[in-house]
């Protein structure tokens, strides 16, 4: 394993990430509060920069693989949340929190240990500006900074996957560039929407910054209940939705490619999620009326299919049959290239599909078959990737639930808050339900929700490339 090269690009990563401590700092001089919560972690991020940069310089530019760069990413995503958990750890929170919240922010996870309302509003903003930098990935910045970063499409392909994600435009700094332009614009647009509404700007600004990166921190312990206003409802939820959208498809659409709709994993989400509503509504009408039955299961419907994690309304009144749909709909998530996290809806549509074909050959074993995804041909290399990735993703779902439940949690609690954590959803159900927190689990299961939403969000192959390169010392 080339080292130097891991180190190099971990340290420019760093010296680009120092930067965004300057915008909390910025509203700690305003708002009069402690500025050296945001210096010293900018200092700590310089110093590693330095040290990373110092300590690789001569490394070999021709022996890069990709196991190089996906474990390049895998520490890049480790190291920024423990460096952006020191402002949470100086305001008196313990270690093992600050670095939850930290994770939780920057894999868009959404799960909280502290109630917000005892945070100074810079540590606010942070805690919202964190999951908008994790939406649209750390390195998706730096390549826009530092395009000429050695291997730069699979450093972009591992934060990424390039098997769901179609090409937009041919280099990869345009990908990057455009991805951002795309995410910083519909920020703005939520903002404003949102402030017209009546939200303050502050509210505005956090969470359009935890929307749109399908993220769902809020300002208030309540989440969006606090502010029980239907249009903001629907606003969030619009935008939660856009978030949970392949960025690809959003683009031919602002390029007027209105044919793009026909996108197969769009076609599907959009059915996934209409579904999911009407199904809820009508679960929930014998508890609710009906115009307050479908409010409620439309907005926690497409929360948490798109892992938000927002909540309106405490569904853990709910029935069981409403809960499962959820759980469903949360193990399922958004799109392919977009900032929801979960199994993806085209893994799923592609898994059903090999299921079927498997199921054909065992009938007329004599046919010729192919599995398709729309008009293209789904290669044996891809179908392979889709499946190992669902093994990956059910094992390590199953191994993190039995920690939970050998740690004393119940089945619901410890099914839930697993799905919640590795899908980078927020809430579960149970202890980790709506109007809960993470606060009162043991230091173990913390620990194991952190190392679930290290994992969720890179999609899992990054994480085990590191660990097994590191295990076995780079020798393969």
């Amino acid at each position: 394993m080339n080292y130097r090269y891991i180190e190099s690009i971990t340290g420019q990563v760093l010296m680009v990430f120092s930067a965004t401590f300057l915008f909390p700092a910025i509203i700690a001089v305003s708002c009069g509060e402690r500025l050296e919560f945001f210096i010293i972690p900018l200092l700590v991020s310089v110093f590693l920069s330095a040290f990373f940069l110092f300590d690789s310089r001569g490394y070999s530019k021709t022996e890069i693989e990709d196991r190089d760069v996906y474990s390049a990413v895998a520490l890049i995503w480790l190291l920024i949340p423990l460096i952006s958990s020191i402002p949470f750890a100086l305001c008196g929170i313990s270690p093992l929190d600050s670095i939850f919240e930290a994770m939780s922010g920057f894999t868009t996870t959404g799960a909280t240990v502290l109630t917000p309302e005892k945070l100074p509003n810079s540590v606010l903003f942070w805690r919202s500006f964190i999951q908008w930098l994790g939406g649209i990935g750390i390195v998706v910045v730096f390549l826009i900074f530092l395009p000429q970063a050695r291997k730069s499409s699979a450093l972009f392909e591992a934060e990424y996957p390039a098997v769901v994600l179609p090409k937009i435009r041919p280099k990869i700094r345009d990908m990057a560039i455009l991805i951002f332009r795309l995410y910083l614009l519909l920020t703005i647009l939520e903002i404003a929407i949102l402030y017209a509404l009546g939200l303050n700007l502050f509210e505005a600004v956090t969470h359009s910054f935890t929307s749109i990166s399908t993220a769902g921190f809020s300002t208030h312990s309540e989440s969006i209940a606090y502010f029980n206003d239907v249009r903001v409802e629907a606003v969030l939820a619009l935008f939660c939705f856009i978030g949970g959208t392949n960025f690809a498809l959003l683009y031919a659409l602002t390029q007027r490619q209105i044919r793009a709709i026909a996108d197969v994993e769009f076609k599907n989400y959009l059915v996934l999620v209409s579904f999911g509503i009407l199904i809820l509504a009508i679960l929930n009408s014998s508890q609710l009326d009906i115009l307050e039955s479908l409010r409620y299961s439309a907005f926690q419907v497409i929360s948490l299919a798109t892992t938000t994690g927002y909540t309106s309304y405490d569904y853990d009144t709910w029935s069981d049959s409403a809960k499962i749909v959820l759980l469903l709909l949360m193990l399922i998530g958004g799109c392919s290239g977009s900032t929801s996290s979960g199994l993806k809806v085209i893994r799923v549509v592609i898994l059903f599909k090999y299921v079927s074909y498997q199921i054909l050959r065992l009938v007329d074993p004599r046919g010729v078959r192919v599995v398709r995804y729309g008009n293209t041909v789904i290669s044996e290399k891809q179908m392979n990737e889709v499946v190992s990735f669902f093994v990956i993703y059910v094992f390590v779902f199953v191994f993190s639930s039995l920690i939970l439940s050998f740690a004393g949690y119940n089945l619901e609690t410890s099914l839930s808050a697993t799905i919640a954590t590795i899908s980078n959803v927020g809430p579960g159900m149970g202890l980790a339900g709506a109007v809960e927190t993470y606060e009162d689990f043991n230091p173990l299961a913390k620990f194991v929700f952190i190392i679930n939403m290290w994992i969720g969000r890179l999609e899992i192959l990054p994480v085990f490339t590191l660990i097994f390169s590191t295990l076995r010392g780079g020798k393969w």
